[in-house]
């Protein structure tokens, strides 16, 4: 594998992170309703969801699941519940105001079930896998050797940068954060952002 084909899929994934869409979307908005912490654990779950989307496209399996239409489906609808229990519980919390933790004592348990979700979430969307199918065939080589490895390659590219891409995201939705103290009633509309955001996941997802 050539350094032009490793910094042409890299400016590629980039410009594809970066680009407006719900996982940014939900970083952003996790950050700004819960704090950095969690916004930096949707990142790291997000960023997660890549290598699993990597390993399917490495032995083929993304290839069958998008073969077989059923189960390509099934896939969208699990996804689809996921996401709607998801706002259902956004909807039914409680409205309170945003307090910036001085102590800095966050839960680890509650942190890691941001990560557990920000990895279902980017696990159970097929856009993600059709992303993988059509964008990796044209950066694989053959005559480089093993094609495995070539894919493993790329999609850790493709999970650093959009990892790194996350967190300062994340991190420069802090300052958002503090300005937003000073208005507690925005908690509600934070939540409806959230709740909006899933929703356009949801319709991201089932867009052809």
């Amino acid at each position: 594998m050539t350094l032009e084909i490793i910094i042409s899929f890299f400016l590629t994934s980039l410009a594809l992170t970066i680009a407006p869409g719900p996982d940014i979307m939900y970083v952003l908005s996790t950050s700004i309703t819960k704090g950095k912490q969690f916004g930096i654990a949707a990142a790291i779950g997000l960023s997660s969801g890549l290598l699993f989307h990597t390993t399917l496209l490495a032995f083929g399996i993304s290839t069958l699941i998008v073969a077989i239409p059923w189960l390509f489906i099934a896939i969208k609808v699990f996804g689809t519940l996921y996401l709607l229990r998801i706002i259902y519980l956004l909807y039914k919390a409680p409205i309170e105001p945003i307090v910036v933790d001085v102590t800095n004592t966050v839960s680890s348990k509650s942190v890691f079930q941001q990560v557990q979700q920000g990895l279902i979430m980017n696990v159970l969307n097929p856009k993600i896998m059709l992303f993988f199918l059509s964008l990796f065939p044209t950066f694989l080589k053959p005559e480089f050797g093993n094609l495995k490895l070539q894919v493993y390659t790329l999609g850790s590219i493709f999970m650093i940068q959009a990892l790194i891409v996350f967190v300062l995201v994340a991190i420069l939705s802090s300052y958002i954060r503090k300005f937003l103290v000073k208005h507690t009633y925005i908690q509600g509309l934070l939540n409806y952002v959230q709740i909006a955001v899933f929703i356009a996941l949801i319709v991201f997802m089932w867009m052809k």
